[in-house]
């Protein structure tokens, strides 16, 4: 049995264990994907998921916008003529995207997309995990394709082209 002076020692030993900090100066790198291709999964998302009653709302954890839905400036008004997603937007749909799961989504990005249903957006879209808006895609769709192969740093604009037709 132990004392009650040595279980406080002990105690306090464990605290300050426990309560050792990173520096200031610590960073976390995540691992992201292509910015500079997301705009066809910007697209797809946006024709897809980004309606006002879906993820086109700003309450929503994941938060699409562009031409279709939520707008990122006050000034833009969805489908008006002609209407085009900003650069605004697509930087805030994706900043909301990748920040969903970081640790998740830099994982998937660095196995070059392997196994992308670790992704709890994939898994939605999907259908395998439970969705408001159930299942909007298949697995290996071309809605899919889209999402997996930009996951991946190779993306198929055929299928991301091919995604805005399908309904």
């Amino acid at each position: 049995m132990i004392s009650a002076s040595r279980a406080v020692v002990v105690a306090v030993a464990f605290s300050a264990i426990a309560c050792v900090t990173a520096t200031s100066d610590a960073t976390v790198t995540e691992t992201v994907p292509d910015r500079t291709s997301f705009p066809a999964v910007s697209d797809l998302l946006d024709h897809r998921c980004g309606t006002l009653d879906c993820h086109g709302v700003t309450y929503r954890n994941l938060r699409i916008y562009g031409r279709e839905g939520l707008r990122f400036a006050a000034t833009d008004r969805p489908t008006s003529k002609p209407s085009t997603t900003t650069v605004a937007e697509y930087d805030a749909t994706f900043a909301s995207l990748v920040a969903l799961e970081p640790e998740t989504m830099s994982a998937v990005v660095a196995d070059q997309g392997a196994a992308p249903e670790r992704l709890t957006f994939v898994r939605k879209a999907r259908g395998t995990e439970d969705h408001k808006g159930l299942a909007i895609w298949s697995e290996g769709g071309p809605e899919d394709l889209c999402v997996t192969t930009w996951l991946a740093g190779k993306i198929d604009a055929a299928a991301c082209a091919k995604a805005l037709t399908v309904r």
